[in-house]
């Protein structure tokens, strides 16, 4: 069975974020809290951190589903969340591997992948929310998207 991959379309753009929103962050424990909640079931981690990112991020998600002619339909077998800034950041992968979760952390310097660390699931969720709060104070699409999860 071959893994098919998709880009979610739209999003992700960097927009500046305008100051009346910077008044109410979104409360980042509580992304964390919302994203471990669903961790427990893998069929429903995936369904919901693809929904959540792709709102916040756009085009900087990929999504890899199972083979077949309806993928839209079929189960997600791993994210990429694309989290680096002109080439410096962080790339996020978590990947199904049977009833378990592998979760992987890539930092970028200038574009170029200097390590590579798979990680507990609770190590990488913190380095999601860290990221995305880094982000969320750059762009107002990821900052909405975020204050979306929480309500």
């Amino acid at each position: 069975m071959d893994d098919d991959v998709e880009t979610q379309s739209g999003g992700g753009a960097l927009e500046p974020r305008p100051d009346s929103l910077a008044d109410s962050p979104p409360d980042f424990d509580m992304v964390a809290a919302s994203i471990r909640a669903d961790a427990s079931d893998t069929e429903t981690f995936f369904k919901v951190l693809v929904a959540k990112m792709s709102d916040a991020l756009g085009d900087r998600v990929t999504v890899k589903r199972s083979g077949g002619l309806l993928k839209r339909d079929r189960p997600v077998t791993g994210v990429e969340m694309d989290l680096s800034n002109a080439g410096e950041g962080v790339v996020l992968v978590a990947t199904r591997e049977h009833n378990a979760i592998a979760c992987t952390v890539v930092r970028r310097v200038r574009g170029i992948a200097l390590s590579t660390k798979q990680v507990p699931m609770p190590e990488w969720i913190e380095e999601l929310v860290s990221a995305l709060a880094v982000e969320a104070k750059r762009s107002q699409q990821t900052w909405s998207a975020l204050h979306g999860l929480l309500s």
